[in-house]
């Protein structure tokens, strides 16, 4: 899923906007019947946001990990 290679090159994390992740589906309601989630639906809605949120705190973890790696 992540693909930090040019956006977080720098010495400075970038997060991704969330409808980066999305694309990935083929857009937002891909994205939510991937994962079973109905989009009018507020606590799928709320569901789907937080796995956005995992997809990018992984991200950080790796682009954290790859500055480690550089550095020593």
């Amino acid at each position: 899923m992540s693909d930090n290679s040019t956006q977080n090159s720098g010495a400075k994390f970038v997060a991704k906007s969330d409808s980066h992740y999305y694309k990935d589906f083929g857009g937002f309601n891909n994205f939510m019947a991937s994962y079973g989630l109905k989009t009018y639906s507020h606590s799928d809605v709320q569901e789907g946001k937080a796995i956005i949120e995992a997809f990018r705190e992984q991200d950080r973890f790796e682009w954290e990990e790859a500055q480690k790696a550089r550095s020593g």
